[in-house]
């Protein structure tokens, strides 16, 4: 993890001057999550990570394509892509790994209520995309959003990251509800 992190920031500063920032942040009890996307139009850059207190953490970097014809104007907004993660469990002594998990994200904004929004999120790493002591991960996030401000949303986020480890199964990282903002840049 140590060493991705100079490659996501380099990477972060290299293309920042042309982008469209996005930045979100969600805390629980237990947990911070935040995440970075650098918005090229028809595709972006993203960048972030997650502690838990009890479970452990994660950081990724990801790239994605994006329906720009919908993006705008339409109340559907789809993109689709892939995030390569470093994970860290704290539940064996073969707790960490790394994995490339492919997928995407779908909001929808009510037409009638343009201030309310819905999110879903599904990424899986099989075992062909998953190393060292992973056999497989698979992030998922549900959210209700209002938009507050022009460039500010709210949120409140249902989540969970399981990762399958070799020698100890399937540990379920930071499952549960957060509330966050999301503003851009």
């Amino acid at each position: 993890m140590k060493k991705l992190l100079p490659l996501v920031l380099g990477a972060a500063v290299s293309v920042q001057a042309l982008a469209e920032t996005n930045v979100e942040g969600s805390l629980s009890n237990d947990a911070v999550k935040i995440d970075v996307s650098l918005d090229q139009d028809r595709y972006f850059f993203d960048f972030g990570g997650m502690y838990h207190s009890d479970d452990g953490k994660y950081g990724y970097i990801g790239a994605h394509i994006e329906d720009i014809d919908t993006a705008k104007d339409y109340p559907v907004q789809i993109g689709l892509g892939m995030r390569l993660l470093a994970v860290d469990t704290e539940y064996s002594v073969d707790n960490a790994g790394t994995a490339v998990a492919l997928g995407g994200f779908y909001r929808y904004t009510f037409p009638k209520a343009n201030r309310f929004s819905v999110l879903g999120s599904l990424y899986y790493a099989p075992k062909v995309l998953s190393f060292q002591n992973i056999d497989s991960l698979y992030q998922a996030e549900v959210r209700g959003e209002y938009r507050t401000l022009r460039n500010a949303r709210v949120f409140l986020r249902y989540g969970m990251t399981t990762v399958d480890l070799d020698r100890y199964g399937d540990v379920d990282m930071n499952k549960g509800v957060a509330i966050g903002v999301a503003t851009t840049f």
